[in-house]
């Protein structure tokens, strides 16, 4: 018959008694971990845990699937356990539990007795919005494109583009450049050059003022310098990591020097609408950046600009990509035409 010594069993029990402490932490962890439950409008149900909803996707991490990204308009349900950050359209927040049922909306569970804070779905713009942060953001992108034939035909072309940006919650600096060189046969068929500086400031999350300077050289347009200062309104619909979507108007002042025609120089109405959407898990950019200038003084007299593309990652920080480029003058000089369009080939690089 075996014999147990007391003193052994203590002391293979010290460590036994650490090994339960951390077993329980651990389940304790697992089921804060997941502490919610959505289901979705066909019925099906996932648990885990909410991560943020944000441009009206739930994203939702889930120990079966990982990290999903549910449409919020098809959750129909939802229950956490843990304390969530509610943000609503107007701005303000509030934190708590959180439940969703068709019968009641969404209720926040404050966490004080009898405090509880009934919402519609429709007037919730995020869970769990990001801390702001007051530090300098900086965002840069140069794209390059060229082609260069020799042989039978000759013909050369060179494509550039970039931008920088330095953000911060009330203000945004903006520098933007663009140089488009072609000959074919010695001849030059393409030579024009952009350049934008944009200053930003916010008067809240979404309404801004801004300065803006604009230089812009067409040869072919007999244009030998367009410069434009502006000021005026905007609004930032959405800016987020997937979104950003933005509208101005103002008044500019555009002073244009031509080679052969006479110079003009009128003030104008200026319109523009810029927006960039990420897809399939950000793999894919589209993006339209749109400028109008009217004048005051003739509304005939019009300028349009207009970029849409697509920029596709291929590896970290750099990416290929495609785009049109159409400027409309509706009075150009005599001998020239009013639209000019350029499609463009480039590999660039961004962060």
């Amino acid at each position: 018959m075996p014999v147990f010594h007391y003193a052994s069993f203590k002391f293979f029990s010290f460590p036994f008694k650490f090994v339960c402490a951390g077993l329980l932490v651990f389940l304790l962890h697992c089921n804060a971990a997941l502490a919610a439950t959505v289901v979705l409008e066909n019925g099906d149900r996932i648990t885990g845990e909410i991560v943020e909803l944000s441009d009206n996707v739930l994203t939702f991490k889930s120990p079966l699937f990982g990290e999903v990204e549910l449409p919020w308009r098809k959750v129909v349900e939802l229950k956490a356990d843990q304390g969530v950050t509610v943000q609503l359209k107007d701005g303000s927040t509030v934190k708590g539990k959180v439940s969703l049922s068709p019968q009641d909306g969404l209720v926040v569970d404050e966490g004080v007795l009898g405090r509880f804070r009934v919402l519609k779905k429709t007037d919730v713009a995020l869970f769990n919005p990001p801390v702001v942060d007051y530090s300098v953001k900086y965002g840069a992108r140069a794209n390059l494109g060229g082609v260069f034939n020799r042989g039978n035909s000759e013909d050369d072309a060179l494509n550039f583009d970039a931008e920088f940006v330095a953000r911060t919650p009330d203000n945004r600096y903006t520098v933007a450049a663009e140089v488009n060189e072609a000959e074919s046969a010695g001849l030059s068929t393409t030579s024009n050059r952009y350049l934008l500086t944009q200053y930003d400031a916010f008067l809240s999350e979404k309404d801004y003022l801004f300065l803006s300077a604009k230089g812009e050289q067409d040869k072919l347009a007999d244009l030998t310098l367009r410069t434009s200062w502006g000021a005026g309104y905007g609004y930032q619909f959405i800016e987020t990591e997937r979104v950003k979507l933005s509208m101005e108007y103002g008044l500019a002042y555009i002073n244009e020097n031509y080679r052969l025609a006479p110079d003009e120089s009128y003030p104008s109405l200026s319109l523009g609408l810029d927006y960039e959407r990420k897809f399939w898990n950000k793999r894919l950019v589209f993006f339209n950046n749109n400028d109008l200038s009217v004048s005051l003084e003739n509304a005939a007299d019009s300028l349009f600009k207009t970029k849409v593309g697509l920029r596709v990652p291929i590896v970290e920080n750099v990416n290929v990509a495609t785009q049109l480029n159409v400027d409309y003058d509706n009075m150009p000089p005599p001998g020239v035409k009013n639209a000019d369009s350029s499609l463009i080939f480039s590999v660039g690089y961004g962060f």
